[in-house]
This record gives C-alpha cells, sequence and structure tokens, in this order.
C-alpha cells in the first residue's frame, strides 16, 4: 500500500513549525479516521491556535489515503485566488510570494504576517461567485500532494520552493491593511463589501469550521423560511394559527397574556410574514428560528435541534455538509411531540431521568496509546496469540546525557513509562457523569488538570451507584485510586469541589474520614455505612504506616482489610474477631480510597510487600508529571453545576430502583441491577483478557504480579462510565472495554517502571536506587559529584556513596566524564545515567 499524502509530507511540514491536518480522502475538508470510515474532524481549528502533539501527527501518518491540509493562523497566512482574471490585477499589489501552489483553477499564495491584526475574509459577488479568500486564524488549506476531489488529480506546487523547504519566519510578510487593499482591487470585478460570504463547503479547498454555524448560514436559512412559511409555520401547532393572505397569524405561546388572559381568549398578536416575524403584544421581532426554539423548547445549547427541525421542513439535505447533533433530552422531546401529532401518548419521563440526560458530546472513541497493541475489529485473538512479542512503546524516555551509544548489551532491562500526554488524552471526552465531572473539576480551576479530577470523578459514580449494580462479571462498583503529582500541582482542587458536590447533592453521608488510625476505625465505619469513599491527601505517609514492618497490629491490619474489603464487595466480609471485639459480617462492602502524593513519597512507602501480597495491583495509578498550568482562565462555575447536582441524585435513585432507604451492613442487595455487553463489549472484554495474560508472560518475574489485577480493574472503570451513561440499564461497550483497558495498562506499566526505579525490599537497595534516581532526574545535563553529595543531604556515610557509585558503574547503570554544565562554562566531572535496553 502506498503512503498517503499525509504520511509522506506531515511529519516534515510539522518539523519546519506548521500545524499539519489529515483531510478527508476525496474531499476538502478535515476528517477523522474512526474504525474503518471517515468522519467530520470537529475542532480541527484549535491547530489554528496550538499545534498538534508529536502523536497525533504519528497517528494521522497511519490512516490510509489521509489528504493533507494546513491549519493557517499563529502568523501564516494564505491568499488563494479563485478567478484567473484577479491573479494578475492583485499579484500588482501583493508582495512576491515565493511559496505557492495550485488545484483546479486560480492559485494559493503563502504569507506570514501578523494574524492578531489580518483576520479571515471571504470576497464574494452580490451573487456569491467567489474571487478571493484571505486565510488566516480560523481556516485551513489543503496542500500538495493530496488529491483534488473533482480533478481526480494532486494538488502541486507552482513554485520551486515549498513549505516543505521554507519555514514560516522566511515567508514573505503581508502588511496589516492587505485586507482593504485587496478589497479595493475586487470592486472592479463586483467585489461588495457588504455581500461577504463564508465560504462554500463543497467548493472551496479551505471550508469554515462547520458551515451550519456561520451567521450567513443563518441568514440564508431564516429568509428561505420567511419565503416558505406555508413549509414550516403550520406544523409548530400555534393556538389560533391561521393564514390571512400570505401572512400566519397565531398565539405565542411561550409567554403569558399581558392582561391574563387563558390561551382561548388571546389575541394572535404574532405575526409571520416574508417581511419579518413580530409579536404586536410585545412588540419583539424574531427569526424563524427563534420560534421553532421558543415553541418546541428546545434550550440555547441544542441550536443544532431547531436547525434541522426548519431546515428538514424547507428540503434542506444536511448530510453532505452539515453535521448536526441533538442531545437525548431533544430528541426525546421531538419524538413525544410527533406522536401527539399522530393522536398518540407518548411516554412520560420523570424529572431524574430529564436531569441525567447530559448535553451533546463530540463523537467519542477512545485514544490511541502509542506502542500499544490494538484489539483486531471483532475480538479475533488468533492472530494476536501467534504473533511474535510486541516492541515496546515508542514514547520518548528520559534523556540520558550523550552516552546512549556507550551502553552494553549487559544492561538491566527497563520498561518504557507511558507519556503524560497519552494519560492527557485519556481524560478528554468520556462520555456520561464522569465525562462531565472532569470537565467542571479541571475548568473551575485556575490551574486545570483532568488526570487530577479523573480519579475522583470515578470513585463518586461508583460510590453513589455502590452496591446496588453489578457488572456482567459480577463485580462491583468499588475502586482504588492514587494520583501521583509533583508538588504544586493542585491536586487538593478536585477533592474539594467533590465535598462541595456530596453536601450540594444531599449525599455527604457517602465520604467516608479522610484518614484511619486502625482497622477497627475502618472497620467500624464501615458497618454504620457500606458505602463510602475517603479522599486521603499526603497518601504517602498513610502508605508508609501502614508497609512499615515495625507497624502494630492495628496498622499492619489496616492493610489486609482494605485488600479484603476489595474482594469481598460482592459477597461479605467477616473480618477477624478481637477480644474485646465480635466480628459482625459486613455484606457488600462497597468502600473506595482515592488518595493524592507524590511520587517521591508514595514509590519508598510502597515497600515490595506491598507488590508481593497483591496491594499495589488493586490501585488504579495514575502518574501526572511535567509542570501544571497556571492562571488559566476559569471557564466552570466554582460550586457544582445544577445538571450535574440533578445527574448525581439521579445516578443514586436510579441505581436503588426509586428507593431511598440507606446501606445497611448487615443486609445485602439481593437484586443489584446486572450491567450488559454492548456491541463487540463481550469480544473486547476477551481480547484483553488475552493481552493482559500475554503481558504477565512476557514480563519479568518482579512484575508479573502487577497484571493479575488489570482486568478486574478494566471492567470496574468501564462499568462506572456505563453507570454514569445511562444508570437503569448501564452497557460495556467495545468503545468503554477498550478506554478502560488502556486506561489500567497505562497504569499498570507506569507501575513497573517506577518499582523497577524506585521499590526497594531493604534499606541498602532503597539507598542504591535513591543515587541511581537523582542521576537519571539530572537528564542530559548530567550531576556534578558535588550537586550530587548536596541532594544526598548526609542520609548515609561517604564510605557508602562511593560503595553504591561503585556498583552503579559496574553494572552500567550509570557512566562518568567531563563535561560542561546546561549553560556551558568550565568543564566538571559529572553522572550520566545510561539508557538500556526496554522491554514490557
Amino acid at each position: 500500500m502506498s503512503e498517503s499524502p499525509f504520511a509522506q509530507v506531515g511529519l516534515t511540514l510539522y518539523e519546519k513549525g506548521y500545524s499539519p491536518i489529515p483531510i478527508m480522502p476525496g474531499n476538502k475538508v478535515p476528517g477523522l479516521m474512526v474504525g474503518d470510515e471517515w468522519r467530520m474532524f470537529k475542532g480541527w481549528n484549535e491547530f489554528c491556535v496550538e499545534r498538534p502533539s508529536q502523536f497525533q501527527i504519528n497517528q494521522w501518518a497511519k490512516w490510509p489515503d489521509a489528504g493533507v491540509g494546513i491549519a493557517c493562523g499563529r502568523g501564516l497566512i494564505c491568499i488563494d485566488i479563485d478567478q484567473e482574471e484577479i491573479i494578475e490585477p492583485l499579484l500588482a499589489i501583493l508582495p512576491v510570494s515565493y511559496v505557492q501552489k495550485k488545484g483546479r483553477k486560480g492559485i494559493s499564495l503563502f504569507y506570514q504576517g501578523n494574524t492578531d491584526i489580518i483576520r479571515s475574509k471571504n470576497y464574494r459577488t452580490p451573487d456569491r461567485v467567489g474571487l478571493v479568500d484571505l486565510l488566516a486564524e480560523g481556516k485551513q488549506t489543503v496542500l500538495p500532494p493530496s488529491i483534488h476531489p473533482d480533478t481526480g488529480e494532486p494538488y502541486y506546487w507552482w513554485t520551486d520552493e515549498t513549505l516543505l523547504d521554507v519555514g514560516l519566519a522566511a515567508l514573505t510578510e503581508l502588511p496589516n491593511d492587505i485586507g482593504e487593499q485587496i478589497g479595493e482591487v475586487l470592486r472592479a470585478f463586483g467585489y461588495d463589501p457588504d455581500g461577504d460570504r463564508a465560504p462554500d463547503p463543497t467548493g472551496a479547498d479551505h471550508p469554515d469550521t462547520v458551515s451550519s454555524h456561520t451567521s450567513n448560514f443563518f441568514r440564508k436559512l431564516n429568509e428561505d423560511a420567511l419565503a416558505r412559511i406555508d413549509a414550516w409555520a403550520p406544523k409548530l401547532n400555534l393556538p389560533k394559527g391561521r393564514f390571512l393572505g400570505r401572512v400566519y397569524r397565531a398565539v405565542a405561546p411561550w409567554r403569558a397574556s399581558g392582561s391574563g388572559r387563558p390561551m382561548s381568549r388571546r389575541s394572535a398578536n404574532l405575526s409571520i410574514s416574508p417581511g419579518g416575524i413580530e409579536d404586536f403584544g410585545t412588540g419583539e421581532s424574531f427569526t424563524a428560528l427563534n420560534v421553532v426554539m421558543k415553541t418546541l423548547q428546545i434550550p440555547d445549547s441544542e441550536l443544532d435541534a431547531a436547525v434541522q427541525w426548519l431546515g428538514g421542513c424547507l428540503g434542506y439535505d444536511f448530510s453532505p455538509n452539515i453535521t448536526l447533533t441533538m442531545g437525548p433530552k431533544t430528541l426525546a422531546m421531538l419524538a413525544a411531540r410527533e406522536a401527539r401529532e399522530r393522536g398518540e401518548e407518548p411516554p412520560v419521563r420523570s424529572a431524574i431521568e430529564e436531569a441525567l440526560t447530559p448535553p451533546p458530546h463530540p463523537e467519542w472513541h477512545p485514544t490511541v496509546i502509542p506502542g500499544a497493541v490494538e484489539r483486531p475489529a471483532g475480538g479475533d485473538l488468533t492472530a494476536y496469540l501467534n504473533e511474535p512479542a510486541t516492541e515496546p512503546a515508542t514514547a520518548p524516555t528520559e534523556p540520558a546525557g550523550e552516552l546512549v551509544g556507550e551502553v552494553e548489551a549487559s544492561a538491566p532491562e527497563t520498561a518504557l513509562a507511558p507519556s503524560m500526554a497519552e494519560l492527557e488524552a485519556l481524560c478528554l471526552g468520556i462520555p456520561g457523569l464522569v465525562g462531565e465531572l472532569v470537565e467542571w473539576m479541571a475548568c473551575s480551576s485556575s490551574s486545570p488538570s483532568r488526570p487530577c479530577a479523573l480519579g475522583p470523578a470515578l470513585l463518586w459514580v461508583g460510590t453513589i451507584a455502590g452496591r446496588h449494580q453489578a457488572g456482567p462479571t459480577d463485580l462491583r462498583t468499588n475502586l482504588n485510586v492514587v494520583t501521583l503529582a509533583p508538588p504544586g500541582y493542585g491536586k487538593d482542587h478536585a477533592r474539594q469541589a467533590l465535598y462541595r458536590l456530596a453536601t450540594k447533592t444531599g449525599l455527604f453521608r457517602f465520604m467516608a474520614p479522610e484518614n484511619f488510625l486502625s482497622d477497627s476505625a475502618l472497620r467500624k465505619t464501615i458497618e454504620q455505612n457500606p458505602v463510602m469513599m475517603s479522599m486521603m491527601d499526603e497518601f504517602g505517609g498513610f502508605i508508609g504506616k501502614i508497609m512499615d514492618r515495625r507497624a502494630g497490629a492495628h496498622q499492619s491490619n489496616l492493610r489486609h482489610m482494605i485488600l479484603q474489603l476489595f474482594t469481598t464487595s460482592n459477597s461479605v466480609y467477616t473480618g477477624a474477631a478481637a477480644a474485646q471485639e465480635q466480628a459482625t459480617p459486613i455484606h457488600q462492602p462497597c468502600f473506595s480510597i482515592y488518595g493524592t502524593t507524590t511520587p517521591h513519597d508514595f514509590w519508598p512507602s510502597m515497600s515490595g510487600r506491598g507488590v508481593g501480597d497483591g496491594f499495589l495491583p488493586r490501585w488504579l495509578v495514575l502518574p501526572i508529571s511535567g509542570k501544571p498550568l497556571l492562571d488559566q482562565p476559569v471557564t466552570q462555575p466554582y460550586q457544582p453545576p445544577d445538571r450535574i447536582v440533578e445527574a448525581s441524585r439521579a445516578v443514586f435513585k436510579l441505581s436503588r430502583r426509586g428507593a431511598n432507604l440507606p446501606d445497611m451492613a448487615s443486609q445485602p442487595v439481593i437484586n443489584p441491577i446486572v450491567a450488559e455487553w454492548g456491541g463487540d463489549g463481550f469480544e473486547a472484554f476477551k481480547w484483553y483478557r488475552q493481552h493482559f495474560a500475554k503481558c504477565s508472560e512476557e514480563a519479568s518475574e518482579d512484575s508479573k504480579v502487577l497484571w493479575t489485577r488489570s482486568i478486574e480493574i478494566m471492567l470496574r472503570i468501564a462499568h462506572i462510565v456505563a453507570i454514569g451513561i445511562n444508570p437503569e440499564r448501564p452497557m460495556l461497550t467495545d468503545d468503554l472495554v477498550d478506554w478502560a483497558g488502556r486506561l489500567t495498562e497505562l497504569s499498570t506499566k507506569s507501575c513497573i517502571v517506577e518499582m523497577k526505579d524506585r521499590l526497594a525490599s531493604n534499606d541498602k537497595q532503597a539507598e542504591y536506587l535513591f543515587v541511581r534516581r537523582l542521576i537519571k532526574e539530572a537528564g542530559q545535563a548530567g550531576i556534578t559529584t558535588v550537586a550530587l553529595k548536596q541532594q544526598i543531604n548526609g542520609l548515609f556515610d561517604n564510605a557508602r556513596y562511593e560503595s553504591i557509585i561503585k556498583q552503579l558503574q559496574d553494572a552500567n547503570q550509570v557512566h562518568g566524564r567531563m563535561a560542561t554544565g546546561p549553560k556551558g562554562g568550565r568543564p566538571a566531572f559529572r553522572y550520566f545515567a545510561a539508557a538500556a535496553p526496554q522491554q514490557r
């Protein structure tokens, strides 16, 4: 198979500093490949202000037949001249462009300029004949060697130099008033400044984001509606509606009578005529779209529903160019209205169900993790099980100076750590209540972090549905999550946001204490309420207490109790009797923990015991790295939005089938709601079960145990998200299972890496790993002897230090040499970590 146009030039364009984007084959619009089919790429214009990631470029290059376009903005401007006769007059006033391309007609010229001042503009005649398009921020244009959909031939460069050769800074610069200069030239060709039109997505190489959302589309829609009032106004069934000649008169049902009259006695003051729409009772004017939305009670957030209804009445065909979405609430409302028109009685939805219905989400599909084995469609395991061991992920590793090539084959193997970009991508666009919680908690902070919000969101939904929901394999919704983030990452924001939500929903009884001093304290808490979640800050300290071999019985037993509560959530926890305490059975305990701490505090506390006895494998670990975003605009309210509050109450009540009785530890839930497999969900489950088993077989002996609970964690996560979508009938689809599988795999792989770097079985090994970690974290700059000893800060004496350095050098894990620092200066002896062969 030949390389796609994007695969041929996308990476080169990216390396030149541009923002290449994938184009649908046989089209001129940006597209996404979902499964085996192409779909419109909503939101592509974000790349006009921010470049795609390297990961996205690599993924797009894998899509067969993907064309290549370039997002304008960030200083890049393209002037696209549609008419041949206009080229010469415009070239006379334009600076020389050394980079030009051609398609079917005209020519496109590339420049640099101030895109904060030079804005996109479409120059057209009053008859909507395209003359010139000035493409800046918010626009894109198709590049060679993409195939032109009309000619079937590739676009081609018209100049010797191309964007593949010339960076943005080398392009000719446009003056800030270039838009006005172009307009003056085009007056001679029929251009009217008042007749600007949006580009036609079927005829331009650079359609706008979504044509249905341009002001010109709405203008045309309303004009067509006034020209054909008979096609839509009678279908609204407005009170007292009738034609008086060409004017349709009716009562405006969305407002009350100014004189207090009932509907039957009100005057038909709403006038819909070819000249406009006016309510004579209030003096207000409306568009046809306004009338449709008010009459059908369509909220502003679902404007596209009104567009589709009105456009459908007028015979619009949205399928080729316009992507519209309607939320389930609006679909149900329109269906109910149609049922009433047929004389049928539509089913009544409760207020709880209405509150649960989320706003429309963009098309959601699990994010692909680089290097991760892709599940074949249909769940066919034959080829997968017979293939050789896969290569590890190609996520970037921490640099290790200039000694990579000197590493000997005997160097120890290390797994590749998943990147922060992978985790961020998995936290985007999650459907249902979990996704809504993530967005609210992240975007209500000036230091937003979706990965920090994911754990609380999962635990909240899993807890308020606890005991009353069972997965298809009878797993329950309790889950343990720990978020590992550097200091100053705002880990406390999501936790405090969840406390506010628990208070506002009246469900604070599900919030357990933030710490437990003994197993007895935890047991008494669960006996009082078997469904609870505890959010612990400085979680590394808690782990250190319960993992310490010198800990007392109360703290040591606390670790065993947490283990047993996790595994007995679908049965009964009996525990152990004490001299002064009787062992009371706790049926179906649903106890979850969300912990936040730093990697430096967590991993030294998580001793080898935590891996060997299965404590660590029962946790979803979310590793966060890099610098936090600071001083970002807050786009969500501080207090929980009413919709999230009502949706949370709906999950709580619908999971209990409307009952509001408190959960009792002494009584089991006999008939929980059992989730179903949806689509190819069961096939995805079987595939991941085999995949994780294969990962365990290929892992080193000390890492095998980390894969033992991966399939269980995956199913719990997918089930919780499914409950947030529909608590009455949760379905584990293949998309949900794929997403949960990738998140779980990311967690497990990060644990493998950190375990090898930080986890020690004794004090001497801990010191050894500590020194190795300090050298590794120094990266390409290396670390001097003085700086290394300063960071050790007297934790052990100089003899022990020299012994550790010698062991590291003998094992080819570190190398020392004379080198300058990152800012130059006098060379000094520095230690560098050596890269090593990698394994799964």
